[in-house]
């Protein structure tokens, strides 16, 4: 099996980077948040899009997760916060569904979790963990 890279809702990148996707031949594939807010509004909803993310996806998945994925007001303090992004319950669907896919989770971490003055960011970072591990969990049993 070839070593391959998902990602999901990227909307901050330089051009050295979508170069390097260009000549990967497939090997690293792109959702572009441009593109998964763009197809929401013209009517494809997530659901269908998680789909098609998922089957792209190997036999084998190990989840890293980037805090920062998720819209700014989810993770205020993160060291790189950007427009747009997915939401809570976007994400939360994303990996249920992989977790009831026939993919396998053999792994995941997560990353760019930043303490704030209050304990929001810890909040939401708790809860993205917790998800992972319920989804590879339950993922396990199957």
């Amino acid at each position: 099996n070839i070593l391959s890279l998902t990602q999901v809702g990227i909307r901050d990148y330089c051009e050295e980077e979508v170069k390097l996707i260009e000549k990967s031949k497939g090997r690293v594939k792109t959702w572009y948040d441009r593109e998964i807010q763009f197809a929401k509004i013209k009517g494809t909803t997530w659901a269908t899009q998680v789909t098609a993310i998922i089957k792209n996806l190997p036999d084998n998945v190990f989840i890293s997760f980037d805090i920062d994925g998720l819209t700014p007001d989810h993770c205020p303090n993160t060291g790189t916060p950007v427009p747009g992004g997915l939401s809570f319950a976007e994400v939360s669907y994303l990996i249920e569904q992989l977790a009831l896919s026939k993919k396998r989770i053999i792994g995941f971490d997560l990353n760019e979790v930043s303490p704030g003055k209050d304990d929001w960011d810890a909040n939401v970072g708790a809860r993205v963990l917790f998800m992972l591990c319920c989804a590879t969990l339950l993922n396990l049993k199957k």
